[in-house]
């Protein structure tokens, strides 16, 4: 019932904020449009498309069969789930979390290792930790190797842990040969317009949160900051740019952000994960303790390496 109470404030201030800031919230939502369509839709479609034709064929078995000796020894999960694995570090946030849910859907992973795998290899992408967050806004390519020990060691451990407590289950292939069909291949490019379309909404919403916080409190420009990066990640990392902290706690801080993804990345995922019934209390306590311990490691390393 308080939760019902809660969703009905913020629609309230939602469109009391639209109705009497329409400049600045055409600007949020510009601005989170602007992002999809420059940034995330070009860069996440074709793989969440890539994705989708794997997990629906049998082409799968035929990565997972020379990738599972290889990750085993390390991270125990099971053949399918290695795909799971390797997905979500190659892809990155939210495509980790969609592949995981998609092979619980086929049945190829238990429900269990699953959702390990879709809280612990949601990452953003290393492509975005180096070229966005360390060399774009930041400016510290030299701390790239660090940056990628802070934010994916957490989970990695994490994983481990749990998966070493699960028991062997057995589990189906997604296809019996590794011939293309064109419905998987019509489906899986709209799956991935849904999936994508679905991002860029609750991105745009997000902008206009950030802009209410930044609209209402101008008295504190540091918690402005730190809720922006709580919010929506990608913003918030781009106001640390132009913030005047020092840069010794600019770069934790970012990495926290990174790590952390924002309740925008929290509502993304459980959209990519709603029809697995993930839990999401679990998701959202591990992701802040990742967050936090990430932070922990990058202000370490940056008083290591800092130049």
């Amino acid at each position: 019932m308080k939760e019902k109470y809660l969703i009905l404030i913020l629609l309230i201030l939602f469109i009391f904020f639209i109705l009497t800031h329409p400049a600045a919230s055409m600007a949020a939502a510009g601005s989170g449009l602007l992002l999809w369509y420059e940034q995330i839709l070009p860069a996440l479609l074709p793989l969440a498309i890539l994705s989708n034709l794997m997990v629906y064929s049998n082409y799968m078995q035929i990565v997972t069969k020379y990738l599972y000796p290889l990750t085993k020894r390390i991270i125990p999960t099971s053949q399918n789930g290695s795909f799971a694995l390797f997905g979500g570090m190659l892809f990155g946030f939210p495509l980790g979390s969609k592949i995981s849910a998609d092979l619980v859907s086929q049945e190829s992973i238990g429900k269990e290792e699953g959702e390990i795998l879709a809280v612990s290899f949601n990452q953003l992408s290393p492509v975005f930790v180096s070229g966005y967050l360390l060399t774009n806004i930041l400016e510290l390519p030299h701390l790239t190797l660090p940056s990628y020990v802070a934010l994916y060691l957490p989970p990695v451990c994490y994983s481990i842990w749990k998966l070493k407590k699960l028991k062997p289950q057995n589990a189906k292939n997604s296809a019996s040969d590794s011939a293309f069909d064109f419905r998987i291949i019509d489906a899986g490019i709209m799956n991935g317009f849904e999936s994508l379309t679905k991002l860029g909404g609750y991105i745009i919403l997000f902008s206009i949160f950030a802009a209410i916080l930044h609209t209402y409190n101008t008295s504190y420009p540091l918690i402005n900051f730190i809720c922006t990066g709580l919010v929506e990640v990608t913003t918030g990392i781009s106001c640390l740019k132009d913030s005047a902290l020092p840069r010794e706690y600019v770069y934790p801080l970012a990495v926290f952000f990174a790590s952390f993804g924002g309740l925008c990345g929290f509502a993304q995922t459980c959209s990519m994960t709603r029809e697995c019934s993930f839990s999401k209390m679990r998701y959202l306590i591990c992701r802040m303790c990742f967050a936090a311990v990430s932070c922990l490691l990058a202000w370490l390393f940056y008083r290591i390496w800092k130049l």
